[in-house]
C-alpha cells in the first residue's frame, strides 16, 4: 500500500493537518510503498534480547561454554529462573547446548545473531 492509499482514508481535517505537514516538513513521496509487514521470528528475537537478563546472558555466553549454576551465581540469580530464560534463547537458535554427563553447557550462536540483527539493520536503516 502506499502512503498516498492512506492518506485517502483520513477524514477531511486530518488530510488537512497531513497536508500541512507534507508541505512543511517533507514528508516523503506519497506515492512510495510502505512495508510494515514484521516477520514473526523477528519480533521473537527482539522480545527474547529486550528482556536485560537474557541480554547479560547473551553477553556472559558470547564465546564462551558456560554451565546455568556458573550463570546463576554470576548473575545472582536462581538457577531455575536462568534456565527458564535459557530454554527461551535456545528456541530461538540464539544459543547452543552441549551436555557432559548430566552437566548442560551453553554458548551464543554468533552466526544466527549477526543474521537476525542483518535483517534489523536491513529494515530499520
Amino acid at each position: 500500500m502506499k502512503v498516498r492509499d492512506f492518506l485517502d482514508k483520513l477524514d477531511d481535517k486530518q488530510k488537512r493537518t497531513v497536508m500541512r505537514c507534507f508541505e512543511t516538513c517533507s514528508i516523503p513521496d506519497l506515492d512510495r510503498e510502505v512495508d510494515i509487514q514484521v516477520d514473526d521470528e523477528m519480533m521473537k528475537f527482539l522480545k527474547a534480547i529486550s528482556n536485560p537478563l537474557r541480554f547479560r546472558i547473551l553477553k556472559l555466553l558470547k564465546d564462551n561454554w558456560m554451565c546455568v549454576c556458573l550463570i546463576s551465581k554470576i548473575l545472582e540469580q536462581d538457577q531455575t529462573l536462568i534456565s527458564h530464560h535459557l530454554r527461551t534463547l535456545k528456541a530461538l537458535n540464539i544459543i547452543e547446548e552441549r551436555k557432559e554427563g548430566k552437566m548442560h553447557f551453553y554458548r551464543t550462536r554468533s552466526e544466527v545473531i549477526e543474521k537476525y540483527l542483518s535483517k534489523v539493520k536491513t529494515d530499520l536503516v
